[in-house]
Parts: structure tokens; C-alpha cells; sequence
């Protein structure tokens, strides 16, 4: 599927009213977000300007504003929960109207926390009647804990962009996070950001120090050849992206069959893109043939410089759009690696082929290029590169069960001065023009300032645990508000605390 707006809760109507108010309503939810965000910022920099039970019950009550579908059971069961967009009107809108601005605003974290203090009674007294509303409404649908753990507590998604070997760094971010007890309910990545994606997602509790120790050991023919054969979904490039170290590794059964998106314990989309055959066939030459270039006989080095030159020609809205592998239940159940594969197949440069035996796969592969109208499938940076907007869209689908997230997501691919790699200054400036739109989506968005070489896809052993001790250090300075934006929260007061058993009365 594609993932170019909000997701619409409500379905796809027809009717355009019905489809401009649910826009409105996600975005309504996404500055809410916002504001939570700026709350837990502001509460961390002053946090004593605050009562802890005021500052929880006003987080608690920007989670309920939020609240529109979410699924009750913890047990496995997967029955979704609309709630009346209608109850939740007058607490969003009493939120909106008279705490944005100042949340949002360019005031100190003191002055922000005092407008705070004086709205908590209104909040509290508007909070506790919903949620009192809620329950008696919903009396057969969810009780008090169930309505508490969706408002109070924000699940968390980790999205990793991608950026080539720079992107090892992610790694040693993905160790912090395992270290402070924090597993990603559901991960999102592109490029690079797939790839590592697929290691770390097929367990929740996964060994990481293995999964170095198995990156460091690989040589460049573990994962790269040169490009000998016509490509089938993906574009013509210098060299054959294979991954058969990565095709071994994930692996199942005594048959060692590939392992699918359905099979990782963390839920899992990637991003690759599409690019549109009518516009494709407008492209330059060199590009729809860089085969036939000249200068074949020039240092790998030099022709791959030379062909990131022509990636702009990508980056463009017209010609690609980006597609969500995992999402739905038929790309859900592709190989994992192979969807990797496509995720970082830089176009002219990386030509990803199907793995052995991609059976089923490639029958997925080629009804989703047909119903697209597709040329080929390529790397989902230039597209999407950071794809926080594909998890906020994720998340409303239900990836989570929870629609309360937190978004951690990672960027790797920073414009910076390196006379090595002057070449790639005008892609990495182009990606971050791209990034404008997933910011706003993000909640904290860590941008790594020391990194390998985007070109650099197989480091060795020890540029891959300089990398790692680089991400894991970077880590630090997020970990006070990842900590704070994960932790529950309740709201106080009397009149709450006695509903909690509203819904278990007949």
C-alpha cells in the first residue's frame, strides 16, 4: 500500500466531507501529540513547576483526547473499539483551543508549565466526566483498565532511516534501548534502516552483541557481487545486492525456509519505493540504461560517485511514491530479506534480485508492481527516507493495538563537510528537504553526528564496533525523555479513582 496522507480512521468514504473531516480529525490528534511532547519537554527542564499529579492528570488527559479506536484485550484477541468521535469533541477542542498555543509556543518552560497549572482544574473536571461517560457507554466493550492503559500509556515505535553503512550506528541505539528494558512495540525501517531492521525485529529479546560480532565477520561477497544479469523488480545497477549471508542467517525450519515479515516477534513494515512506469520512461538515458555508460573501466569508487549524481533524478514526488511492505496481510507474508533487499536497492548503483525459492514472493512482488503500474522497485530513500509518517499511519491502522505511540525515530544520512564524499552533499541535502514533512510526525528524532561512510557497506569488524559505541553514546542525552515519554501515567483525583469500577456494573 501507499502511504502519502494521514490514515483516515474512518474508512475511505466517498462522500468528500466525510474524508475532509477525518483529515481534519488526524491532524487534530497529531497536534495533540504535539503538545504532549512539548509538555514532557517542559516538565524536564523545570520539574519542579509542576505538581506530579497535576503534570500526570494533564498528560492523561491529552491521551484521551487522542483515544478514537483502540483495542482493549490484551490477551491476543484482536477486536477494535471505535469510540463516538463526538464525546471526545469538547475535551479536544477545550485542549486545543486553550493550550496549544501556549505549549507550542516560544515561551520558557516555567511560563509554559504556569498556564499549566492554572487550566488543571478544568482539565481534570472535563477528563474525569469522560472518561465516566466512556465507561457507561462502553459498558461491553472495555472497564477502567482497559480505558486507562490506552490514554495513559504510549507505546514505543522506533523508525530507522536509511543512509547506507552510516547507518550502523543504529545498532549501538538498538543495544541502549535493550539495555534501559525498552523493546519497540513496532519498528519501521528503510535502506539500511530495513536491513538492520530485519535482525533486530525477529527477536524481541535478541542477542546483540551476536549480531555484531555475525556484521563484522561479513566480506564484501557475503552481501555484493558484481551485477551480471537482467533485473526483474528492481533497476539495472553496478552491483548485485544479494544478502546471501543475511538469506542463511534468518532462516527456519529443518527445511531453513526464509523467514517472513508475519514471523518476526516485532511487528515490522519497510519502506521501498515505486518507481511509475510513465514517468520512468521520460527519464534520461543514462539512467534507464546506465549499462551502457561510459567509463565502465574507471575504479568502482569513481563510478559510483558518478551515478549518485544522477539519484536526483529520484527524488521526486512524480516519479516514486513510497509503499509499506508489512502493512497489509499480503506483503506481510513476503520474505523478510527480500523486502530488505528492495528497501536498499540504490537505484543504478544496488540491483536486488529474489532470493532462492521466493515462490510465493515473487507472485506478491509482481501483482503489487502491476496494480501500481510500477517500472521498478527501489530504495525507499528517495521516496521517504526517515518514514515517521508511514509509522504515525501504521500505529492508526492498528500495527500496535494501542493508538497512543511514542516515536523514537533515527537519522543517519546528516548533510555534513567531508571532502572524501563532496559528491553525496546534494543528496543528503535533498533528504533532509524530504525530512521537513517527518518531522512533524516524530516525537524524537535522533540525528547521529558521527557515523561511518554512507558508501562504506561492509566496515569490518572494527569500524562496526566503532560505529556501535558511537550510536551508543549518542544515545544518552535522549534517554531522560524517552524514559519520561514511556512512563504510564494516571489521572488523579477522587471522582476518578471511584468510577473505576463503572464498567463491570450490568
Amino acid at each position: 500500500m501507499t502511504d502519502n496522507e494521514p490514515s483516515n480512521p474512518a474508512g475511505d468514504p466517498a462522500d468528500s466531507g466525510a474524508r475532509k473531516h477525518a483529515i481534519q480529525e488526524s491532524r487534530q490528534r497529531l497536534r495533540l501529540q504535539r503538545m504532549d511532547r512539548a509538555l514532557v519537554r517542559a516538565h524536564l527542564a523545570a520539574p519542579d513547576a509542576l505538581p506530579p499529579a497535576d503534570y500526570e492528570s494533564l498528560r492523561y488527559a491529552l491521551g484521551l483526547a487522542r483515544l478514537h479506536v483502540f483495542r482493549p484485550a490484551t490477551d491476543g484477541a484482536a477486536r477494535d473499539v471505535t469510540v463516538d468521535p463526538e464525546r471526545i469533541a469538547p475535551l479536544r477542542g477545550w485542549l486545543l483551543e486553550h493550550l496549544y498555543d501556549h505549549l507550542r509556543g516560544d515561551a520558557t518552560a516555567e511560563d509554559k508549565l504556569a498556564a499549566c497549572r492554572e487550566a488543571i482544574p478544568e482539565v481534570r473536571a472535563r477528563a474525569i466526566d469522560l472518561r465516566r461517560d466512556l465507561l457507561a457507554s462502553h459498558v461491553n466493550d472495555f472497564d477502567a483498565a482497559a480505558l486507562d492503559r490506552e490514554a495513559g500509556r504510549r507505546a514505543l515505535v522506533t523508525v530507522a532511516g536509511g543512509g547506507g553503512g552510516a547507518g550502523y550506528v543504529y545498532v549501538g541505539a538498538f543495544a541502549r534501548l535493550m539495555e534501559e528494558g525498552l523493546i519497540p512495540d513496532y519498528m519501521v525501517g528503510n535502506s539500511i534502516g530495513a536491513v538492520l531492521g530485519i535482525i533486530r525485529a525477529q527477536r524481541r529479546h535478541l542477542d546483540i552483541k551476536e549480531s555484531v560480532e555475525f556484521a563484522g565477520m561479513l566480506k564484501n561477497g557475503d552481501i555484493l557481487t558484481a551485477a551480471r544479469r537482467r533485473a526483474e523488480f528492481s533497476l539495472p545497477g553496478l552491483l548485485h545486492l544479494h544478502l546471501r549471508a543475511l538469506h542463511q542467517r534468518l532462516s527456519v525450519g529443518e527445511l531453513r525456509r526464509p523467514l517472513r515479515l508475519d514471523e518476526m516477534e516485532i511487528p515490522l513494515d519497510l519502506i521501498v519505493a515505486g518507481v511509475k512506469r510513465r514517468p520512468y520512461e521520460h527519464l534520461s538515458a543514462d539512467v534507464r540504461k546506465p549499462e551502457k555508460s561510459a567509463g565502465r573501466w574507471l575504479p568502482m569508487s569513481v563510478q559510483v560517485a558518478a551515478r549518485f549524481t544522477r539519484l536526483l533524478q529520484f527524488f521526486r514526488p512524480e516519479v516514486v511514491t513510497p509503499i509499506v511492505l508489512g502493512r497489509d496481510s499480503d506483503t506481510r507474508s513476503v520474505h523478510a530479506v527480500d523486502a530488505a533487499g528492495f528497501s536498499a536497492a540504490v537505484p543504478t548503483i544496488l540491483q536486488y534480485e529474489l532470493g532462492p525459492g521466493a515462490g510465493q514472493t515473487r507472485e506478491i512482488f509482481s501483482e503489487l508492481m502491476a496494480r501500481h503500474d510500477l517500472a521498478a522497485l527501489v530504495d525507499g530513500g528517495v521516496a521517504d527516507n526517515v518514514p515517521v509518517r508511514a509509522a504515525w499511519n501504521g500505529v492508526a491502522e492498528g500495527r500496535t493495538g494501542t493508538r497512543n505511540a511514542y516515536y523514537l525515530a533515527f537519522d543517519c544520512f546528516t548533510p555534513r563537510v567531508d571532502p572524501k564524499n563532496v559528491w553525496l552533499w546534494p543528496i543528503t541535502q535533498t533528504v533532509q528537504m524530504q525530512m521537513r514533512i517527518n518531522r512533524v510526525y516524530a516525537d524524537t528524532m535522533v540525528r547521529f553526528d558521527q557515523t561511518l561512510s554512507p558508501v562504506n557497506l561492509v566496515p569490518g569488524a572494527d569500524a562496526i564496533d566503532l560505529a556501535v559505541g558511537w550510536g551508543y553514546r549518542q544515545m544518552d542525552m535522549h534517554m531522560p525523555e524517552i524514559h519520561e515519554m514511556l512512563r504510564p501515567v494516571r489521572l488523579t483525583g477522587a471522582s476518578a479513582d471511584a468510577d473505576d469500577n463503572v464498567a463491570s456494573v450490568s
